[in-house]
């Protein structure tokens, strides 16, 4: 049997499946977008596990992606990194 890695950070254990919201400007692309950069350092997520909500005039997008977290360092970066693009608001 092989050994399972953990790392214990503020009464997390990780690795994890984690959810993260991303809202946004609705834009051409911007699930596109999201995910490629999401994909960058957490390429497990899986199309068919993103769920997408539009507000009710149409004006902004809300994604829902799950992802193995690995570390809190690395959930930062990943919130770093989605701030980052132009069209995102809000990282959850």
């Amino acid at each position: 049997m092989g050994s399972h890695l953990t790392e214990k950070t503020e009464g997390v254990e990780y690795p994890l499946t984690f959810p993260i919201k991303i809202i946004g400007h609705s834009r051409p692309n911007f699930k596109e977008n999201v995910l490629e950069t999401l994909r960058k350092y957490a390429p497990d997520v899986d199309d068919h596990e993103v769920t997408a909500s539009m507000s009710s005039n149409n004006t902004y997008t809300s994604l829902t992606c799950t992802f193995l977290a690995k570390s809190r360092e690395h959930l930062e970066t990943i919130y770093g990194e989605l701030k980052a693009i132009p069209s995102v608001s809000i990282v959850l």
